[in-house]
């Protein structure tokens, strides 16, 4: 064997060697770029989920709002000759829970001992609230409200409504399309 041959080997041997280390270097490369490719993907996945998920929570946050702002005007609005009428919401807009606890007997109640024998009109509005999302289902909502109040006797005597600020916490609950009302305090404030 001659001196050529030999470095003729040793090239060949050489090129061998440099090209299965190429080759081994673009494996490695894609297989990088392979497992980057699916870290961002997973990535975009769960900030697609998580973006779905914050949007549900502020429909049921809006909506649930909404519905308990509307049973509040209605419990705080009511006229000692329309009474039975004006609580029909209770029916309409509470769970079973809630009807149970605000039942006609109890409705009924109030009505005879103190809106029908005083005569008392009501009229409410809400002035603010907010909302804290348990989930898509159950929200608790606090208005905050004006109450003007007159009776007999400030009719009688052209006197000033009585106004009174209250708060009003409300447990809404999910129920297919509709909110419904499972829980309400009232809260008293001076």
């Amino acid at each position: 064997m001659s001196v050529e041959e030999d470095v003729s080997t040793m090239t060949d041997q050489t090129e061998d060697t440099t090209g299965s280390s190429d080759s081994r270097r673009w494996q490695i490369a894609c297989a990088g770029l392979a497992v980057l490719l699916v870290a961002a993907a997973v990535a975009c996945f769960l900030l697609w989920q998580d973006r779905s998920d914050h949007e549900d929570r502020l429909a049921a946050e809006k909506a649930a709002t909404a519905e308990a702002e509307r049973i509040v005007v209605s419990w705080l609005t009511y006229d000692y000759r329309t009474y039975d009428d004006d609580m029909a919401w209770v029916t309409e807009s509470g769970t079973d829970a809630f009807q149970e606890e605000y039942s006609p007997e109890a409705l009924e109640g109030l009505r005879q001992e103190m809106v029908g024998p005083r005569q008392l009109v009501s009229r409410g509005r809400v002035v603010n609230s907010a909302a804290t999302v348990e989930d898509d289902h159950h929200v608790t909502v606090l208005v905050f409200t004006d109450q003007t109040l007159t009776d007999r006797k400030i009719r009688r005597q052209g006197g000033e409504a009585l106004h009174a600020r209250s708060g009003v916490e409300l447990v809404m609950v999910r129920d297919g399309d509709e909110w419904l009302v499972d829980e309400m305090v009232q809260l008293q404030f001076q």
